[in-house]
């Protein structure tokens, strides 16, 4: 992987930076977008921060996504159920 590209930015007044054109674009950052910054051997990291809409939070929470992995390997292994009709499906959910 080669050297990415580097851009010399100046701390302005009140301790401002402008993130250079290309990287927001590249990363889609937009003025109000929340950024995570943290220091790594003494070199300061900014990763983009993107909130989740609460209405899909439950989504990204550790037991959905364990079941959603688990759900993958169930697919990828076979041990999948056919059901022809809503009602076949329905008792399908009462064996379990």
């Amino acid at each position: 992987m080669g050297m990415a590209k580097s851009y010399k930015v100046s701390v302005q007044r009140r301790n401002l930076i402008t993130l250079p054109k290309e990287i927001r674009q590249k990363l889609n950052i937009s003025e109000g977008d929340m950024l995570n910054i943290h220091i790594d051997n003494n070199k300061i990291i900014i990763e983009p921060y993107k909130l989740v809409p609460s209405s899909q939070a439950y989504f990204w929470s550790k037991k959905t996504q364990e079941d959603m992995l688990e759900a993958k390997k169930d697919v990828k292994n076979g041990r999948v159920r056919e059901f022809s009709n809503l009602d076949e499906f329905l008792d399908g959910l009462e064996d379990d």
